[in-house]
């Protein structure tokens, strides 16, 4: 389990710059008071061997050293370190320091007099240097968080294993790690109840797997949770409906018979009218009959046409 989570770098307030600025000027001071004090100490040193040109030996190696540790620390700032630099810059402190100690012939106050400023620009460099790789492995999420001693104390064994998870899997926060750790006992507990002590041969391999070297946890406490999970209860069956009653009969409609019209034995008003005049003048006209009636003519002719046709009789045989 790879953590992705960096954590963010708080800038410095101005208080924290102020102080740190005033620690660069007191280290400046103490560079240049030990490079003068080691210079003389050295070239007195090397003068048997290098003549007038003994000064080259202890400016070199002050120079060096300087030129070494800029190169480390600007490295480091860029998260790029380079442990060759850092052990090549002590390496040459550590020849200032035997240089300026042989100058005081076996004295031990002047051999701690000699040793003294150049111990304490070694142990500011360190400090300087660890500053600037905390904040840039912060920054870049590759900084592992310490596990409190109260913890190794109380369970030295959990403890171990979980920093070797953390080591193993790159997990630089303690707080997730715990998370994690909690989150696979919580899984264990349930793989446990579900298939019992057996539960490491009786459970998927690949579970097992995730759970023993705390890898995919997000992943197996998923699928333990779903193994686990007893199914929902089925839902009781839905009992029948009733049965429906079959709707009444409607009787069948009847038929209606259409009515034959029966002829009119009554003339209507028009056709008495127009009978009586037929009957007082036989030869009337039709348009006259409708005038006289006050209808139109062709309504009139129509109407002479039926009332002046004889009535069929019964005794003509029909056709």
């Amino acid at each position: 389990m790879t953590s992705e989570v960096r954590t963010v770098v708080v800038p410095l307030t101005r208080a924290q710059k102020v102080l740190a600025g005033v620690g660069g000027l007191f280290f400046a001071g103490l560079a240049g008071l030990g490079g003068y004090g080691s210079f003389a100490s050295v070239q007195d040193v090397a003068e048997p061997w290098f003549g007038d040109q003994a000064w080259i030996v202890p400016a070199g190696v002050d120079l060096g050293i300087l030129a070494l540790v800029s190169v480390a620390l600007l490295l480091e700032w860029l998260a790029m370190p380079m442990p060759a630099l850092r052990w090549m810059a002590m390496a040459f402190t550590g020849a200032t320091v035997w240089l300026n100690v042989s100058a005081a012939h076996g004295d031990a106050t002047g051999m701690v007099m000699h040793a003294s400023m150049p111990v304490l620009f070694v142990t500011f460099i360190e400090a300087v240097r660890h500053a600037i790789r905390r904040r840039a492995g912060i920054a870049a999420g590759t900084v592992r968080e310490g596990i409190p001693v109260t913890r190794w104390l109380l369970a030295p064994f959990s403890t171990f294993r979980l920093w070797r998870r953390m080591v193993l899997w790159q997990i630089t926060s303690y707080p997730q790690a715990l998370v994690a750790e909690q989150r696979r006992r919580h899984a264990l507990a349930l793989l446990d109840a579900h298939y019992g002590r057996k539960w490491k041969s009786r459970a998927p391999a690949d579970i097992t797997w995730m759970l023993r070297d705390g890898v995919m946890l997000d992943q197996a406490l998923d699928r333990v949770t779903e193994l686990t999970t007893p199914p929902p209860p089925e839902p009781p069956p839905e009992p029948a409906p009733p049965p429906k009653k079959a709707a009444p009969r409607k009787p069948p409609a009847r038929r209606q018979v259409p009515r034959q019209r029966v002829p009119r034995s009554v003339a209507t008003d028009n056709e008495a009218r127009a009978l009586a005049i037929i009957d007082a003048e036989p030869d009337i006209t039709g348009a006259e009959l409708g005038r006289r009636l006050d209808i139109s003519a062709r309504q009139g002719q129509r109407l002479l046409s039926r009332l002046a046709r004889p009535a069929p009789s019964s005794s003509t045989p029909a056709p």
